[in-house]
């Protein structure tokens, strides 16, 4: 088996049990995502997890595709959905297809791939003249890091929570890091947006209730440098939409 698939295989178990914070800032990127879709057209979504996300973004897009390496995460996606959706099981730097994409959706990936400019390329190839695509990462300059960086609890903005060990992340992200990941793939970016603006460590902000939680989730929309993930749109260089 692929190392790469062996990884995602071994960290599936995470996506079994499923995470009510995750899985919140997942609620918003789609949130945000059907805000700015204005026509459905052919859409892949990359990496499903357990298929939570794909399960509120077929509700948006019509023609609907997902792209998954990992067998146990394609079983859970089907538990949640049954065999309905288009399902390629591959990894995206071995996928072959002579469709074009309109959306493509690649949310809270990115961070977990080998070589993350090399994706960005191969997404660029699978786009539309007209496509764009969705990417979500996380922060590791958020509000609550640069906090834990200043009272010492963390040596480095980026240095690794035991979350991020768990769920096999590679890197975590800055606004220019993103920037330049997309810009070296050649893309172009076209927005970028916080998702959750988190003043405070994960288990501090579920005692503050779910209601402060969504609060807190759309305030930072507008700051990214200071939420805890990234929400970018970027399309093909050198197209100009109408």
């Amino acid at each position: 088996m692929n190392e790469e698939v062996n990884m995602l295989e071994e960290i599936s178990s995470y996506y079994k049990n499923g995470d009510l914070m995750d899985e919140m800032i997942v609620d918003r990127e789609v949130s945000l995502i059907k805000n700015m879709v204005q026509n459905t057209g052919r859409t892949l979504e990359i990496g499903c997890g357990n298929g939570y996300s794909t399960e509120r973004l077929i509700k948006i897009f019509d023609d609907y595709y997902v792209l998954e390496p990992s067998h146990k995460n394609m079983e859970l996606m089907k538990e949640r959905l049954g065999t309905e959706i288009n399902m390629i099981n591959e990894l995206l730097e071995d996928f072959q297809t002579d469709r074009k994409f309109d959306h493509i959706l690649f949310l809270n990936v990115l961070e977990h791939v080998a070589d993350p400019i090399l994706s960005l390329e191969k997404i660029g190839e699978l786009l539309s003249e007209e496509g764009r695509v969705f990417i979500s990462v996380p922060n590791c300059m958020s509000l609550n890091r640069r906090a834990g960086f200043e009272m010492g609890l963390l040596e480095s903005h980026d240095q690794f929570a035991p979350k991020d060990y768990q769920v096999g992340h590679r890197r975590l992200y800055t606004v220019e890091m993103l920037k330049e990941h997309i810009e070296s793939a050649n893309l172009e970016l076209e927005t970028m947006k916080g998702v959750f603006l988190k003043p405070l460590a994960e288990s501090q902000m579920m005692e503050l209730g779910l209601d402060a939680i969504k609060a807190f989730y759309s305030l930072g929309e507008d700051i990214p440098q200071y939420c805890a993930n990234l929400f970018a749109v970027a399309k093909k260089k050198n197209y100009e939409f109408v």
